[in-house]
């Protein structure tokens, strides 16, 4: 087992003259949760984009599991263990909860063809099926497995695009702000599911995220931006009372 499994060095990001990243570094070891935090534009939504391959580097390299992936496309960063949520969501009218997964799955693993479907060869493996149903119960979504997405609340609809993400079964979950729009109950009740995910797969975690409750919950270890540097790395209580992300973050002087 490697050391880290995510290890970001040197990551530059510009838009125009704009400097969105300045040589940032950044590692997540297996089977850990960080929080990123930052006031609006310290670049973290940008950060995921660049590790995913959304955005091009303008400098430094990421590597995952040992391989060098900067220069891969973003569907090659996803089967080789990375899942992701973004802060707005992208579920499809139409298909069921389990669909999502299911398609996810396949998608994955490969095995998706449309072709296949066209010729109506296109079925789940049982394995496929196997996985879905495990994915449901552990987020608790197995009596909402056949219910169309658009019928769901806000919370749930969440949880089916974290259950999409896990798909394939990732070792690094990539969470954007997944309590958006959230209320207190929502949030506790996800931050419960994190931490039962964690326990059950051994999934690292890394989490964007502005409800500090939820972040204090979840998360092993915290890192601040601003202006797209690397302000503070550390233990959440630790971070949280350092003076400079005190007055870049919370707002609240020395």
């Amino acid at each position: 087992m490697v050391d880290q499994l995510l290890v970001a060095h040197g990551i530059t990001k510009q838009f125009g003259g704009i400097v969105a990243l300045s040589e940032l570094s950044f590692e997540v070891a297996p089977g850990e949760a960080v929080g990123i935090v930052g006031p609006n534009g310290a670049g973290k939504t940008t950060l995921f984009n660049c590790l995913l391959g959304l955005e091009e580097l303008d400098g430094g390299t990421v590597v995952f599991d040992g391989v060098r992936i900067d220069e891969l496309p973003v569907w090659r960063r996803g089967r080789l263990g990375i899942g992701r949520t973004y802060q707005r969501m992208e579920l499809f009218s139409g298909m069921t909860v389990a669909d999502h997964l299911l398609v996810a799955e396949q998608a994955h693993a490969g095995t998706f063809r449309l072709w296949r479907d066209l010729l109506h060869r296109g079925g789940p493996t049982p394995g496929e099926l196997a996985h879905v149903e495990q994915v449901l119960a552990l987020l608790g979504l197995e009596g909402l497995a056949d219910r169309p997405v658009e019928g769901l609340g806000l919370g749930h609809a969440r949880l089916v695009e974290l259950g999409r993400a896990m798909m394939g079964s990732p070792r690094l979950l990539m969470l954007d702000e997944p309590s958006s729009g959230l209320d207190a109950t929502d949030t506790i009740r996800l931050a419960g599911i994190l931490n039962d995910v964690r326990r059950a797969e051994g999934t690292a975690v890394v989490l964007v995220e502005h409800d500090l409750h939820l972040v204090e919950t979840v998360v092993d270890r915290l890192c601040v931006l601003d202006f797209g540097r690397m302000l503070a790395t550390g233990p959440v209580d630790d971070v949280l009372a350092d003076t400079e992300v005190r007055r870049a973050y919370l707002g609240i002087g020395s």
